[in-house]
């Protein structure tokens, strides 16, 4: 078989996931989730931001709370900025760290600020006011967790700038309530970088999952293309051997030049005969005839006219043939009839009618006609005889046939 018309399939497409691409798109996802909750998270600041504001300037002034304020909006309006234009820009998955970079390192100095608006409340002793602005910060912290949970060094650093600030101060003041403040802001910061590990893990893990899930469906939608483009060529190459198998079949079941049955298969018929015959003794025949002097026509007119006049005798003879009679060419101008359900004398009188047929029959060559006499051999089928002994027989009476005189017609006696 020509491989070039029929070539192997191809294979379908290997479904490993490419570990580091994974990787980065897992960063990725970590990195918009962080830039949107930053956004989230400073949008939502201004109200912190004037509370604390107003603490300040019940202690320290109008001036010092400005100060502190037009810092922290700063800081808030730095973070809110670097995650829109993360949001609205095209980067590269590889530029992903370097943008996440940006925003902990802001988170770390919003931190700061947001630690330092406490460094004022002191002074005066309002112990109050101080652990009101101290609630505030605390529930800033809290926050944070939920913002920077994509990476768990932006919690800490955020954490680590609230609270460093105030431990600091409460170092330096001699209050007995400052240990205690001190200690609880302590197992705050603790607390908080324990929850900063547990919800990078958690998140991390769900994008993980749905980043492979999102690989993963789009392998098998490949494969499932691949798929179908492959089965789309074994069914046109299927196509084309059901095809090349039917002309084979015709090959070998026809003959090319008539269109008659080939010998191979009229002898598979006649096999099959002998069987019906042993099982049911129905009657079969088979009419064997030959055209006289076709080799005459061959030497005089050439092949061309010879295989006009073959296909020309076909024709004639198939006309007179019922449906499920069997013509076929077993040599150069041979020819064997098959009869089944056929008695030997309607056999005979079907031979009688094919010779004078032939008689008339005939094929132009220039101003003359080629007449296609032929002479016939009649045999039935006797009980117990094989496909050889009848042909034999039929081919005997072919051969009296034509020592007769040839356009002529011998029936074969039935053995026994």
């Amino acid at each position: 078989m020509d491989r070039k018309r029929f070539p192997v399939a191809e294979p379908a497409p290997n479904i490993d996931l490419d570990e580091g691409l994974i990787a980065e798109k897992v960063l990725a996802e970590r990195t918009r989730v962080f830039h949107d909750r930053s956004v989230t998270g400073a949008l939502l600041s201004p109200l912190a931001i004037l509370l604390l504001g107003w603490i300040q300037v019940n202690v320290a002034g109008w001036g010092t709370a400005a100060i502190w304020v037009g810092l922290a909006t700063a800081i808030e309006l730095t973070i809110a900025g670097i995650g829109y234009r993360y949001r609205f820009s095209v980067f590269r998955h590889e530029d992903a760290r370097q943008w996440a970079r940006a925003q902990i390192t802001a988170a770390g100095l919003a931190g700061l600020v947001w630690g330092f608006s406490l460094w004022f409340l002191w002074a005066d002793g309002r112990l109050d006011l101080y652990l009101a602005g101290l609630t505030i910060l605390v529930s800033v912290a809290g926050i944070s967790l939920v913002t920077m949970s994509p990476f768990r060094s932006a919690s800490v650093l955020f954490a680590c700038g609230i609270f460093l600030p105030p431990l600091l101060q409460l170092a330096l003041v001699n209050n007995p309530i400052g240990g205690y403040v001190a200690l609880g802001l302590v197992g705050l910061l603790a607390v908080q970088i324990g929850y900063a590990r547990q919800l990078e893990q958690e998140l991390f893990r769900e994008l993980d999952n749905s980043v492979r899930n999102a690989a993963l469906v789009k392998l098998l939608s490949q494969a499932r293309g691949s798929l179908h483009k492959t089965n789309a060529k074994v069914t046109a190459r299927n196509a084309e051997l059901q095809l090349a198998l039917g002309r084979l079949n015709e090959m070998v079941t026809q003959d090319q030049l008539t269109g008659a049955y080939s010998r191979r298969f009229i002898f598979a018929q006649l096999e099959r005969q002998v069987s019906i015959k042993v099982r049911h003794g129905a009657p079969v025949c088979i009419i064997m005839f030959d055209l006289d002097h076709f080799k005459s026509i061959n030497d005089r007119h050439g092949h061309p006219v010879g295989d006009r006049a073959l296909q020309e005798v076909t024709r004639a003879v198939a006309a007179e043939l019922r449906d499920g009679d069997m013509l076929a060419r077993i040599g150069g101008e041979e020819f064997l009839v098959l009869l089944p359900m056929t008695p030997r004398d309607s056999a005979t009188l079907l031979a009688e009618r094919l010779r004078v047929t032939l008689s008339a029959t005939s094929v132009a060559e220039g101003t003359h006609r080629i007449y296609l006499p032929a002479s016939f051999g009649v045999a039935e089928l006797g009980r117990g005889e094989d496909v050889g002994a009848w042909f034999r027989r039929v081919d005997a009476a072919l051969y009296q046939a034509k020592a007769k005189g040839r356009n002529a017609l011998v029936t074969s006696c039935n053995p026994g």
